[in-house]
């Protein structure tokens, strides 16, 4: 039975409005759908039969055949430019110039603030916006931000002139501004490869540093690379080394299994995003396409050509996004942020990862002699009978003994994802199924302005597509991060930038106390690392959500059951470890892995305790070697914390993968030192990773 989670009050006169113009918010829509689905029993009863069938084309049809649902058209919903509004930032920026600030520095970088708000304003096609760039590029220019004006000279520079063909007088205004930027660029380039000559004339290296042969993508700054995995690639799973393999068991269905002993900070999976999207937070300090911070120094915002809503790193960012997905979505971008409710987090990233998910498959295809986007009736196929997906497709990933290829970037990894389908409540369902509609609506609504015809038969599969989309992000969905130092603690914080899916760290399974870790890098990528010693045979362990150390196991399983239908049975679960742990830690035999009977702490006091005999193998144990060796490895985390606080994370990591090395050979789990030695590593890669500033 469907239960009624909405707010009951619709106005009659709204829904009157509602059926006459069809242009109503996200909210609006859900609201009165649920309400008249909810409200009357027959439908209620029929929606519930469809939703535990898993039958996503019949759940789809139902609400399509409503009245509200077929009058439903999506108009335009976003910030579109302002010339006016352009001019007078503009303006407001000269009058700045002439006003002869006490601190000169400080007054350019507010003047650039100022020009970049009249750039997101302005068209890109007006004087305003030419005069606004180059003004930002020479003030860059002058405060010695070469790296920043030519990522301006680099935005001018791709301005077509198509944009100003209009009269003479335009073409010859934009070709003036296009000289001097180009002049700009000349002079930043000998400044950063002058520069570049100092350092290494006197002995100094710099990762911004750059060479008259290197690209203009590896001039602008500081650029984090990502690792590569470590060992030899996998011959299937493409973001994966030898050392894995993917099984499949009834009971774990797919997950990754360790081929060989696997050591603490190896990395085992390093992937790209199928699809990501963008928190609402994150739109005005953080690239849209490749989520780089936009608060470091160096850096500028490029606005979108047609909205005031994103902004980019580079140009090139800004023409990739808009080619792959942001033209799709930009005239309707307001509808994901507008959501009234409390979980904006599931707003921003489900609903546009949804959407921009069924953009990368059903777009996919070219057109050559248009060089258009053109539906992709492979993945109208896919979609067109709305039953569980994952089961239609041949089932080559899922077998073990398989030498298909496993690539993230292949859909056919994401349509097989876990979707719980028929198993979540009706009410889920119909709240999903109602979102999937509208953002099929508003697809369709892109489209016909690129003169892409999309009928009935087509809009049903596009919308079962979201509908399917939306249920595997529930189950799949990661997080993409930048992690944030703040200065009082030194501690790296993680902050949420956007989601993404990502098919081959989704076939690792959960655990409480996991033994990889994740961390984001630029363009959305992740690395997947060993939190600790992995032994041959072991499962690689994730964690889907809260982890032993900071919630109770009735809380944790109550968590994943309603999310993801499972029922934990990691070795936190089962042992029902508590935390915090006690600071008594017990030494484990080396030959059989048993637990001793003798506790650190009782070793430590206990001089006279030369030696045991391991109950299990009968093995002699020297406690007081081994004391004191822990004592001496101690050492080496404390000499790790100290070069981490001197913020020299690179030096500190060997000491503690040394000491995480004793720790797990010698002391039985869980134990305190572990878990100090696992938050320190996370530390140090955090420092590694995607970066940015408060």
């Amino acid at each position: 039975m469907l239960h009624y989670n909405y707010k009951k009050s619709v106005d009659n006169n709204y829904r009157m409005s509602m059926t006459k113009k069809g242009n109503v918010s996200l909210d609006e829509f859900c609201r009165a759908i649920y309400e008249e689905i909810v409200s009357q029993e027959p439908l209620a009863t029929r929606f519930a039969k469809l939703s535990a069938s898993g039958d996503r084309r019949g759940m789809v049809e139902m609400l399509v055949e409503m009245p509200f649902v077929a009058g439903l058209k999506p108009g335009d919903s976003y910030e579109g430019k302002n010339d006016a509004q352009a001019a007078r930032l503009y303006e407001r920026s000269l009058e700045a110039t002439a006003a002869e600030p006490r601190n000169e520095h400080v007054e350019e970088i507010r003047q650039c603030n100022i020009l970049t708000k009249a750039l997101f304003a302005a068209g890109a096609s007006s004087r305003v916006f030419l005069d606004a760039l180059c003004e930002r590029a020479r003030r860059s220019h002058r405060l010695g931000a070469f790296a920043s004006c030519l990522r301006d000279c680099e935005c001018m520079l791709a301005l077509p002139a198509s944009f100003y063909d209009d009269s003479a007088e335009n073409v010859k205004y934009f070709v003036q501004r296009k000289k001097e930027c180009l002049q700009l660029e000349r002079e930043c380039f000998r400044k950063l490869e002058g520069n570049a000559s100092s350092r290494k004339r006197s002995g100094r290296t710099s990762s911004s540093s750059s060479s008259s042969s290197l690209s203009l993508g590896k001039r602008l700054g500081n650029v984090t690379a990502t690792p590569v995995v470590d060992g030899r690639p996998h011959g299937c799973l493409t973001s994966c080394p030898d050392s894995v393999e993917l099984r499949f068991d009834e009971t774990r269905g797919r997950h990754l299994v360790a081929t060989r002993d696997i050591k603490p900070g190896a990395v085992l999976i390093v992937d790209r995003p199928f699809s990501f999207s963008t928190n609402s937070p994150a739109l005005g300090r953080n690239c849209l396409h490749c989520h780089a911070t936009l608060k470091l120094e160096d850096s500028v915002k490029i606005p979108c050509r047609n909205c005031q809503t994103v902004s980019f790193c580079t140009e090139t960012c800004r023409k990739k996004a808009w080619e792959a997905y942001h033209q799709y979505e930009c005239s309707v971008f307001d509808y994901f942020f507008e959501n009234s409710s409390n979980d904006r987090y599931q707003q921003t990233l489900y609903l546009l990862l949804a959407y921009r998910t069924t953009i990368a498959q059903a777009l996919s295809q070219r057109n050559n002699a248009e060089t258009r986007h053109v539906l992709n009736p492979d993945f109208l196929q896919y979609h067109a009978n709305g039953k569980s997906s994952e089961e239609n497709i041949s089932k080559e990933y899922t077998k073990s003994e398989s030498r298909q290829k496993y690539n993230s970037l292949d859909y056919r990894t994401v349509i097989q994802l876990v979707t719980h389908c028929a198993d979540v409540e009706p009410n889920v369902n119909l709240i999903r199924t109602i979102q999937a509609i509208f953002l099929a609506k508003c697809l369709i609504s892109v489209l016909s302005k690129l003169d892409i015809v999309c009928t009935n038969e087509t809009f049903i599969p596009l919308a079962v597509a979201m509908l399917h989309h939306l249920q595997t992000i529930n189950c799949n969905a990661y997080e993409i991060v930048e992690n944030v130092h703040e200065e009082t603690t030194r501690v790296w914080e993680p902050r949420i930038v956007g989601g993404a899916i990502y098919t081959t760290v989704s076939l690792v399974n959960h655990s409480c106390y996991p033994n990889v870790v994740r961390h984001s890098y630029p363009n959305g990528m992740v690395v997947v690392r060993a939190l600790r010693f992995i032994g041959k045979g072991c499962e690689i362990l994730d964690c889907y959500g809260p982890q032993f150390l900071s919630e109770s196991r009735s809380t944790r399983r109550e968590f994943l059951w309603k999310k993801y239908r499972f029922l934990c049975e990691c070795n936190a679960c089962t042992q029902d470890w508590k935390f915090p742990l006690p600071e008594i830690m017990y030494y484990k035999c080396t030959a059989c892995s048993g637990s001793t009977d003798v506790s650190v702490i009782s070793a430590n006091v206990s001089q006279k305790l030369s030696n045991q005999q391991c109950t299990k193998c009968q093995k002699m144990i020297d406690l007081k070697k081994l004391e004191k060796q822990f004592r001496k490895s101690i050492q080496k985390r404390l000499s790790a914390i100290a070069k981490m606080y001197q913020g020299n994370y690179k030096d500190a990591i060997p000491l503690l993968f040394e000491h995480a090395h004793f720790v797990n050979k010698h002391l039985v789990e869980p134990n305190i030192e572990g878990i100090k030695i696992e938050q320190c590593i996370i530390q140090c890669y955090n420092s590694l990773g995607s970066i940015s500033v408060q």
